[in-house]
């Protein structure tokens, strides 16, 4: 309906303006057209109360409260002095509505019960539904599913489709807080029909919005990230309903994107500041807690998780203070502010948890405390905490999450106990679960933090392995523990046109950076930053991954895939690094030592070769060189102890790092300069590679790239297109689409290009092409990497190392993405030397030589040691 039909002389104002006011909704701005049309041209009081009515539930759309509020103060006034009664009870049903939303049960209560006492046949009907809104605004969840069943069947009875759907909504919601999940998502869905049905398309995106917040109260973080994307590509405006950046912030911590989720917070508190709605502060305060929490920072969780507490007390929001009280001894206790007082405060805080719905919050407290308490010594106490944790694994519905802290409450319980058998099965089942969902899931953010879940399960099963003293043990549960690192099935996720055109601007904007200066670089700084937020939302969405979780690698089948092949794989716990060798099918277990010592000595191996490579071959490179071999030594002393003794014989080195570690130049240790040593991020990775190069492939033709401003990049590529035939891209035809498809399940792939890390977001980590930047998340997009990867570039072979040894970076996704062996460098390394390195590497891979060996050969025949062997070299 337009406003021009409302306004046509014929027409009878009131009619139309009550048409108007039932559909508000469907068109915000039409219908406040009309009414400061009556409100500037009419002296009808009842005309003017109606279009002020308009006003108010336009700005509610819009959700600005104070303006609202304005509206209804005026409305209720002028209703008042024409004594228009039953136009009064009706502003103040709205009022009611308004107050609500600005945290005042109090007063929302009292216009309720006044406009009730007026009200008739749909309007009382409609008070009906705003009650059980109200009712479940303050946890009343059963009395609320009352008096919302009872007034849904006479609303849609009178066809009066906006207050059905209202009623949908607020009983979803009251199915969601007790964790009726399916419920929920019925109503709700219904509601997105009424919505849309009766043209009101913003309520029916923030329906869908509420939808992604069931999916990830039920775990399923793909889909709500999708539900929430989806909501506001419809029409959810975030400075409208600055709520949504609460929720997707949520959503964000639980993918482990810390630094993203504080932004979008940020932006919520001060929309909700701008529009009067500080009362919504709360929600804001506690998903910073719970971020913080996340983030491994309980100190910067205690002061928003109190604030959160105390304004939901004051809105008698009691299960939600109940959650910010839990968040708040979270944090005190993983501070280690632990008295018998706070033990007994977590139980009592748990079970206020458990009773609202929030069982996951309940499990992790409980969890936490009984940790502490087994840390004190206070043994009955922390059994009691642990069970009450462990009552969470069998639940269902049950997130992924509760269901990793019960099996863990249940495998310290077992510890307690003394009964390994029992503790082994818990860490197994808890790890099934955490496998299950997270082989699921395609993009790669949330899927390191999805197998992070199984860190504490994986420390506490590697921990009793290494107690019983049995190697295969040992070994077999650490692999278990890092099972999902670089491990992917090679499916290729639907390509998304969007995160695709996201990328071709990213890489475009970084190219028109390099050649801008002054104003024009900070405007092209803040467009690649805005551009890279862009390419990191859009991966979230991606859908895929596989059906079924990765099989386990079997002691017997690694012994056997060795042959003569030395193995040395390496674990952290408690602060030390133990070592599983085994040589010539024996498997012996070793303490390597603190930690911190080999972390310190790498790190400094790593620094003294960087300085070496970039001072040259004079006086300073020789101190430097000098140092390098110091540290070089100090690191193979603690790390190859174990298998010193049969490396002399020339055999090759298979290592499993853990860690910081991952990052060792192992080809700078003096016992591994000339040899075969292979990277291996997991068993499971290293017998994949074997499988996948042992296949014949006549098919796939090797591809040589090379990137701009590297002085050797195109000689080095020239000739060995020359040597080794198949498709040279080189100059303008080296862009990154070109070399995509080109490297696409090829036989080798090499690329020779500047290389640059972000540690900050290493899927960002790029090689410089063309017509820009390559990043990881490009090559993420492949249906299968090439069967043997070359990165001629700096640093190009490092990662970063999340949660339970889960890898990220562009070497970790190529094998990801089914590469087999991937060469690349963990330090930067000479461009001149870089050259004749590679040129020898290929001459050796035409011979046959095993990429491992060749890779040696080449590094020791040019004195170089930067480049690592990755996934299988065999």
């Amino acid at each position: 309906m337009s406003a021009a039909a409302v306004l046509a002389p014929t027409a009878d104002p009131i009619s139309a303006a009550l048409r108007w006011r039932d559909r508000v909704g469907a068109d915000p701005d039409g219908a406040v057209q009309a009414a400061e049309h009556w409100l500037a041209r009419s002296g009808d009081r009842e005309l003017r109360v109606l279009a002020r009515h308009i006003c108010a539930l336009a700005a509610v759309e819009r959700g600005r409260s104070a303006e609202a509020c304005r509206h209804v103060r005026l409305a209720l006034s002028a209703a008042r002095h024409a004594r228009l009664w039953e136009r009064a009870a009706q502003v103040q049903l709205t009022s009611a509505w308004i107050e609500l939303n600005r945290g005042d049960p109090d007063t929302a209560w009292r216009h309720l019960a006044e406009a009730t006492e007026r009200l008739t046949g749909q309007d009382a009907v409609r008070a009906m539904c705003l009650r059980g809104v109200l009712l479940c605004h303050q946890d009343l969840q059963e009395e609320a599913d009352l008096a919302l069943s009872a007034a849904l069947p006479r609303l849609l009875e009178h066809g009066d489709h906006q207050w059905a759907a209202n009623a949908y909504v607020a009983r979803g919601l009251a199915h969601l807080y007790r964790n009726g999940l399916d419920s929920a998502e019925s109503d709700l869905a219904a509601a997105e029909a009424l919505f849309g049905s009766d043209g009101r398309d913003n309520r029916a995106a923030l329906c869908r919005h509420n939808r992604g917040c069931v999916a990830l109260r039920a775990g399923d973080l793909p889909r709500a990230l999708q539900l929430f994307d989806q909501a506001r590509t419809a029409g959810v405006d975030p400075d409208e309903h600055p709520e949504v950046r609460i929720d997707r912030a949520e959503a964000l911590t639980e993918a482990g994107l810390h630094d993203q989720a504080r932004v979008e917070l940020r932006r919520a508190a001060d929309r909700l500041r701008r529009l009067g709605r500080q009362a919504r502060l709360g929600d804001t305060w506690l998903t910073l807690a719970g971020c913080a929490l996340r983030a491994g920072d309980p100190e910067a969780a205690i002061g928003p998780a109190r604030n959160a507490a105390r304004l939901f007390r004051s809105q008698r929001r009691r299960s939600w203070a109940a959650l910010a009280v839990a968040t708040e001894l979270q944090a005190r206790l993983r501070m280690g502010q632990v008295s018998r007082y706070s033990l007994a405060a977590a139980k009592r805080a748990g079970h206020a948890c458990a009773a609202h719905g929030w069982t996951t919050a309940a499990a992790e407290l409980w969890l936490t405390a009984g940790r502490e308490a087994t840390r004190l010594g206070r043994r009955i106490t922390a059994r009691t905490l642990l069970e009450l944790a462990a009552t969470g694994r069998g639940e269902v519905p049950g997130s992924t999450r509760q269901l990793a802290v019960g099996w863990l409450g249940e495998a310290l319980l077992a510890a307690d106990a003394g009964d390994d058998d029992r503790l082994f099965d818990s860490c197994r089942r808890g790890l099934r679960a955490v496998e299950t969902y997270a082989t699921g899931i395609a993009a790669w953010e949330p899927r390191i933090e999805a197998f992070g879940l199984a860190e504490e399960l994986g420390e506490v099963a590697v921990g009793a392995a290494l107690r019983s003293g049995d190697p295969r043990l040992v070994l077999r549960w650490g692999e278990r523990y890092r099972l999902g690192s670089a491990h992917r099935p090679p499916v290729r996720p639907p390509e998304d046109p969007e995160l695709g055109s996201a990328l071709v601007r990213l890489r475009s904007a970084v190219s028109g950076a390099i050649a801008a200066d002054g104003t024009r670089l900070r405007t092209a700084l803040s467009e690649i930053g805005a551009l890279e937020r862009r390419v990191r939302d859009r991966a979230l969405l991606v859908s895929g991954g596989s059906a079924d979780a990765a099989q386990v690698a079997g002691v017997d089948e690694v012994l056997s895939a060795l042959g003569e092949d030395v193995l040395l794989t390496l674990f952290a716990h408690d602060g030390r690094v133990h070592a599983v060798a085994v040589v010539d099918g024996r498997a012996e277990l070793h303490d390597l030592g603190p930690e911190a010592t080999a972390v310190l000595e790498t790190q400094r191996l790593r620094y003294l070769l960087a300085r070496q490579a970039e001072s040259g071959d004079g006086r300073v490179g020789a101190v430097y060189a000098g140092g390098a071999a110091e540290a070089a030594t100090a690191v193979q002393r603690q790390l190859l102890a174990p298998v010193a003794a049969a490396l002399p014989a020339g055999r090759r080195l298979v290592v499993v790092p853990t860690g910081s570690l991952h990052a060792v130049p192992w080809a700078a240790l003096p016992a591994c300069r000339g040899r075969g040593v292979t990277v291996a991020p997991s068993l499971r990775t290293w017998l994949r590679g074997r499988a996948d190069a042992e296949l014949e492939r006549s098919s796939g033709e090797p591809v040589w790239v090379s990137g701009p401003g590297l002085e050797h990049a195109e000689r080095e590529v020239a000739a060995l297109h020359e040597a080794g035939g198949g498709r040279l891209l080189a100059g303008a035809n080296a862009d990154a689409e070109r070399v995509l498809d080109a490297v696409d399940g090829a036989r080798i792939a090499h690329i020779a290009a500047h290389g640059r890390f972000r540690d900050d977001q290493p899927l960002l980590s790029c090689l410089d092409l063309a017509d820009g930047p390559l990043y990881g998340y490009d090559l993420d997009r492949l249906r299968r990497g090439p069967r043997t990867v070359v990165l001629s570039a700096c640093e190009a072979g490092r990662s970063v190392v999340g949660r339970a040894g889960q890898l990220t970076g562009l070497a970790a996704t190529l094998l990801g993405r089914g590469t087999a062996t991937v060469i690349a460098s963990v330090v930067p390394v000479p461009d001149e030397r870089t050259a004749e390195v590679m040129l020898s590497l290929h001459s050796l891979l035409r011979r046959g030589v095993a990429p491992a060996e060749a890779l040696a050969a080449a590094q020791a025949t040019h004195g170089e040691s930067g480049f690592l062997c990755l996934g299988f070299g065999g």
